[in-house]
C-alpha cells in the first residue's frame, strides 16, 4: 500500500495525441483573470499520475497554461511480487510510456516507466462508437486494449476524451474530470 502512495508517473510525449488546437472555456469559479471563452475541447499536453494522491492531472493548452483537469485512478505494480521497496525511494515524477483503453474492461491504461516496467494507473471510462448508429455490444468483440490516438479535456461538459485506434477511427472512451485553473 505504502509502494502505491510513493509512486508518481508523469506522461510526456502527449505531443503525438494532441488532436485539436482549440481553446477550453473557463471552468464555474474561475479567477477573474482567466483568459476569454472559447470553443472546447482542447489538447493535453502533460499528464501526471501520482501514487499518493491516486489522481492523474492533464496540463491543458489554454490560456496562460495553468488550466488542468483531474480524476481518480488505481496506482499498482502488475506482478505478483509488488512489494519492492525500491518503489519508497522513487525520485518523482516517474513518465508514462503509452496510454491505452479497453472496450472489454472499460478501463483506460497508463503504462509507467519505473522500475522493471510493470507500474500502471488506470481508472474507469465510457467506450463507445460517436457514429449516429452506434451499439454498445460491437465494442465488446474489438481487440483490446488500443492505443489512444488523441486526448481531449472540455471544461464545458467536464470530461476528457481519448480517440481510440480501432475500427473505423470513431470509437472513443470518456471520463469525468474536475477542471481548474491553478492560481
Amino acid at each position: 500500500m505504502s509502494a502505491r502512495r510513493m509512486l508518481t508517473g508523469t506522461f510526456l510525449g502527449l505531443g503525438a495525441l494532441l488532436m485539436t488546437t482549440s481553446a477550453l472555456a473557463p471552468a464555474a469559479g474561475a479567477q477573474a483573470a482567466a483568459p476569454e471563452r472559447a470553443a472546447a475541447p482542447v489538447p493535453v499536453t502533460a499528464l501526471n499520475c501520482d501514487g499518493n494522491t491516486y489522481k492523474c492531472t492533464a496540463n491543458l493548452q489554454y490560456g496562460d497554461g495553468r488550466w488542468v483537469a483531474d480524476w481518480a485512478v488505481n496506482v499498482y505494480h502488475q506482478g505478483v511480487a509488488s512489494g519492492s521497496s525500491s518503489v519508497r525511494s522513487a525520485a518523482a515524477p516517474v513518465p508514462v510510456t503509452g496510454l491505452s483503453c479497453d472496450g472489454n474492461t472499460y478501463k483506460c491504461t497508463a503504462k509507467l516507466q519505473y522500475g522493471d516496467g510493470r507500474w500502471v494507473a488506470d481508472w474507469a471510462v465510457n467506450v463507445y462508437h460517436q457514429g449516429v448508429a452506434s451499439g454498445s455490444s460491437s465494442v465488446r468483440s474489438a481487440a483490446a486494449p488500443v492505443p489512444v490516438t488523441g486526448l481531449t479535456c472540455d471544461g464545458n461538459t467536464y470530461k476528457c476524451t481519448a480517440n481510440l485506434q480501432y475500427g473505423d477511427g470513431k470509437w472513443v472512451a470518456d471520463w469525468k474530470v474536475n477542471v481548474y485553473h491553478q492560481g
